[in-house]
């Protein structure tokens, strides 16, 4: 429900001055430069058209925090119309055209500053120059100083200074009678005969824009929620689409409750938010260093909505008429600020906890999380079931759904539905109140797919460098298992075992060399010391550096599934056939399932052009 009108520009920036038309506390910050400003001024003074504003009513069904815009004396006032989108226009023109107070912007160097504006009368109603060049930007002295302040190159700071200058003041322009009944008085006073530039230059610059209409689209007040969510996807503020924290945020709002501040935290006092306590401090959990505030809305609103589905399931209601398990941003635009508070310390313990459980299936990195969507559904799933998702039991069954949705790549679209979905299976299951989630059926892995998994772009690639890890690989140089710590500190990546230069010496085809099955979790030093030589120079290399025994070099090597023998006799074909099949077998053993012998694959990867580690000749 809207209409389209259009309103004097004036009227306009009278109901931003009164308070009447404000913005909705998500907007951004004022961001414009002093270049867009005075681009924006002589779009108008030449009557073209700066794009319309959307504005929505106040007193619907979903209630925004508002704010005056930036510029506008202080003042208790409840708004009619909220601005949408047009926020840096309309404060543009509001402290360039309206307000007697300098306009707070920025240098092409992002140097905040403040401006007044003139417009130079002469070269506005001169063709060959034109409006652009004629709106000049001014301190809030009015003094311009040039050769680092040395020299004043414009003095406008008093009247008189204005008029024999012939500039006029921007902010004079919706009431200048006075200001030009004096500039013409000051110039018949020295024999100056201005009329024919009066006369243009009230014609061509303050007739245009006194009488420049501004269009509007106005949402009623009787939209549903859903028809403005629809809308806010579709507005972009300061360049950024705005996201659900930013709507849900200026909601609570409304109910003087803060958000971000919740999220967040302050700074004085310094106060930890939920997001700083999550991540941990001062050693962080680097596995949760990318969560996001709408992952923890989404968790939220995965207990809730869940909460709500057992409630009409306990009063009789079918299928049919039983809600919906959601997290998507129609969802989350709906989640009750109580609701929130309900269920956010559970949920901030249970991301917590997904962190921790992370770590134990050796996910140390936040970019070795197959998928980030699957730690909302973890946080969601140890929210709910508390100190019952910390058995053994509990823990094995989330490792093999977790394992499941990885391997099988089931977690690359739809991702909001499939937690909807999983998350409830999921608890039944390990409480014992529900069959296996279908996710563990639906999840196959085809053996051939382990030659397609180049880079971290696959989740499958990512799961699989994690579960060696689990599985008690140990580093070829320091001997060391992966632990929280020795990741960090050893600079453990994935490496390649055949190097690429080897490889490509001996004709072995890069999708060939570069798929998992080459592969390996090793540090920085390990790293180094393979080099680009064969496998039995820097096995011997290694053995003589590290004074390491060839039997326990050979024993480091089996727990990366590596038949130590084809790595000394540098035979890669059969090196490649058999630890396809003992890695087979780890998935297997990770998926409760056999693997599949078929082609095919359950997500689509494009092969990498930027190699996992640098070349070492």
């Amino acid at each position: 429900m809207f209409d389209t009108t259009k309103e004097d520009l004036k009227d306009i920036l009278r109901k931003v001055d009164e308070g009447k038309l404000q913005l909705p506390d998500f907007q951004r910050d004022y961001v414009w430069s002093d270049d867009d400003v005075r681009s924006l001024i002589a779009s108008i003074a030449k009557g073209f058209p700066v794009g319309a504003l959307l504005t929505l009513e106040t007193g619907g069904e979903i209630e925004f925090k508002p704010r005056l815009l930036e510029g506008v004396e202080a003042k208790d006032v409840r708004p009619t119309e909220l601005l949408l989108d047009g926020q840096q226009r309309m404060t543009s023109l509001f402290q360039a055209a309206f307000s007697k107070a300098p306009v707070r912007t920025k240098t092409v160097r992002n140097v905040l500053v403040e401006r007044l504006y003139y417009v130079d009368m002469k070269k506005a109603v001169a063709g060959e120059v034109g409006v652009d060049e004629a709106i000049i930007g001014v301190p809030a002295n009015r003094i311009v100083r040039t050769d680092f302040g040395k020299k004043i190159s414009l003095n406008v700071s008093s009247r008189e200074l204005e008029f024999e200058q012939d500039l006029f003041p921007l902010n004079k322009i919706f009431d200048s009678r006075n200001w030009f009944y004096d500039w013409r008085d000051y110039w018949k006073a020295k024999g100056r005969d201005v009329s024919d530039l009066d006369r243009d230059f009230v014609r061509s610059i303050v007739d245009s824009i006194e009488r420049y209409k501004m269009p509007i689209i106005r949402l009623d007040r009787t939209n549903k929620r859903e028809a403005i969510c629809l809308v806010f996807e579709k507005v972009n503020v300061g360049g950024k689409k705005l996201d659900a924290f930013e709507l849900v945020t200026a909601i609570y709002a409304a109910d003087k409750f803060d958000l971000r501040e919740d999220w967040r935290g302050t700074k004085k006092p310094v106060k930890p938010g939920r997001f700083g306590r999550i991540i941990g401090s001062p050693n962080p959990r680097n596995v949760l260093s990318q969560v996001q505030s709408t992952d923890f809305l989404q968790a939220c609103t995965l207990l809730y909505t869940r909460e709500l589905r057992l409630e009409r399931a306990a009063k009789g209601a079918k299928d049919n008429d039983l809600l919906q398990i959601s997290c998507k941003r129609d969802a989350l635009l709906g989640l009750p600020l109580k609701e929130y508070v309900k269920h956010a310390d559970a949920v901030e313990a249970g991301f917590i906890e997904a962190g921790a459980f992370l770590n134990e299936l050796k996910i140390i990195w936040h970019k070795d999380v197959s998928y980030p969507p699957l730690i909302v559904g973890l946080a969601a799933i140890f929210a709910i079931l508390g100190k019952n998702a910390r058995t053994t039991k509990a823990k094995q069954k989330l490792a093999q759904w977790y394992w499941s949705v990885t391997l099988g790549e089931l977690f690359g679209s739809s991702t909001e539905s499939r937690l909807a979905r999983d998350v409830p299976e999921v608890v039944g299951w390990i409480a014992d109140e529900g069959d296996k989630p279908r996710s563990l059926d639906e999840a196959v892995f085809q053996s051939i797919r382990l030659r397609s998994l180049w880079s971290r772009l696959s989740a499958a690639y990512k799961g699989l460098h994690a579960l060696l890890m689990k599985h008690g690989c140990r580093d070829f140089i320091t001997g060391r298992g992966t632990e929280l710590m020795t990741f960090f500190n050893d600079e453990i990546d994935i490496h390649h075992v055949f190097p690429q230069a080897w490889c490509r010496k001996h004709s072995i085809e890069k999708k060939v060399y570069d798929s998992i099955i080459n592969k390996t979790p090793l540090s920085k030093l390990s790293n180094i010391s393979i080099g680009g030589d064969s496998p039995s120079v820097y096995l011997k290399r290694i053995e003589v550096a590290q004074g390491i025994s060839a039997s326990d070099l050979d024993a480091i090597l089996r727990s990366h599934l590596i038949d130590p023998e084809h790595l000394r006799c540098d035979d890669f074909k059969a090196f490649y056939e058999a630890r396809s099949m003992k890695l087979a077998a780890l998935i297997s053993e990770a998926m409760h399932k056999p693997v599949m012998d078929e082609a095919g694959t359950n997500e689509i990867e494009v092969e990498s052009e930027v190699d996992e580690e640098p070349e070492l000749a």
